[in-house]
């Protein structure tokens, strides 16, 4: 399953039930209303997308984007993908800036 996502995964190949989550280095953590989007950037790469996010907390662009997936009877989320590679998303998560 971890395969399923490749560098030119778009917001439309993200099926119901897994989940898209934006990090930003300060520790805010969102997730995109992408049914809002334009049908063209629906259909962007999401590495391409990310440069034009911006964090509405602290400002800064490009998070890193994670895509989970619903695994187990308990419904625990797996970390399925996340771009650029190799981040490291649970440092991301403990960081808090402010309230």
């Amino acid at each position: 399953m971890a395969g399923r996502y490749g560098d030119d995964t778009t917001i439309d190949h993200v099926p119901y039930g897994d989940r898209l989550s934006c990090l930003c280095a300060c520790g805010n953590r969102t997730w995109p209303a992408w049914r809002k989007l334009p049908k063209e950037q629906q259909f962007t790469p999401l590495r391409d997308l990310r440069r034009k996010m911006v964090c509405k907390r602290c400002g800064a662009r490009s998070p890193t984007l994670v895509i989970e997936t619903m695994q187990g009877a308990g419904s625990n989320l797996v970390v399925n993908w996340v771009y650029p590679p190799g981040g490291d998303i649970y440092a991301l998560r403990g960081r808090r800036s402010g309230p």
